[in-house]
């Protein structure tokens, strides 16, 4: 199947889907509970809309959701390969946990999503762990997923660039005392050099420095 038959079955069933939401979203159905799942109420002019989309907007519009842009680009630039400084504190009252560790970064899926593999020596064990990250441009968003040796569970994140040229992104923590707020904010210094800070939420709702990671080009 070429590039032109799988945008147009895709715009096909994209279509049946819109198609299930206006029979969703009809005056026979409650929308009183969609903002549980993550689903907001179609108003009138949104079903019109989709009504009077043909197959061909329909694919032109896919084509954008799938073209990687500005942001892409952005996430680009750590393409390579680096050399880093970890420095975790498990325990407050103690030195943090520092040492130095490595990490690759590669191009997927053409442009839409970078590959990063981290190794480094943890609390004396060989730790390893990769990341997918991207832009959403549907929902305008930073997005990733991490998954790593210390973990059978996949964290999912997302995140904006701040007004101070960061990314900060949020996910949820997996601890022996159950899941936490917890996010990432990401600091360039140069275009060989940033900084990940590695934050959790406590009780009281403040963010708690945890670790820091400092990266050098290699």
């Amino acid at each position: 199947m070429n590039r032109t038959s799988i945008l147009t079955f895709a715009a096909g069933s994209l279509a049946t889907a819109g198609i299930a939401i206006l029979i969703a979203a009809g005056p026979d159905h409650d929308h009183g509970h969609n903002h549980d799942n993550g689903m907001d109420k179609v108003t009138e002019h949104e079903m019109q809309e989709m009504m009077e989309m043909s197959p061909e907007k329909m694919m032109a519009e896919m084509m954008r959701l799938g073209t990687p842009n500005e942001h892409h680009a952005e996430l680009a630039k750590t393409i390579g390969n680096w050399n880093a400084h970890t420095s975790f504190k498990m325990d407050p009252s103690q030195p943090p946990a520092e040492g130095p560790a490595t990490m690759t970064v590669e191009s997927v899926l053409g442009g839409r999503y970078i590959k990063s593999e981290f190794k480094m020596d943890f609390m004396g064990q060989p730790f390893e762990g990769f990341s997918y990250t991207g832009y959403d441009v549907a929902h305008e968003q930073y997005i990733a997923i991490w998954a790593d040796t210390m973990s059978t569970k996949i964290t999912y994140m997302t995140g904006n660039k701040d007004d101070d040229n960061t990314i900060t992104m949020h996910g949820t923590a997996t601890t022996p005392m159950g899941d936490n707020p917890m996010k990432i904010v990401t600091t360039w210094t140069d275009d060989n050099h940033f900084t990940d800070m590695f934050y959790d939420q406590m009780p009281d709702g403040s963010w708690y420095n945890s670790g820091t990671i400092t990266y050098s080009r290699d």
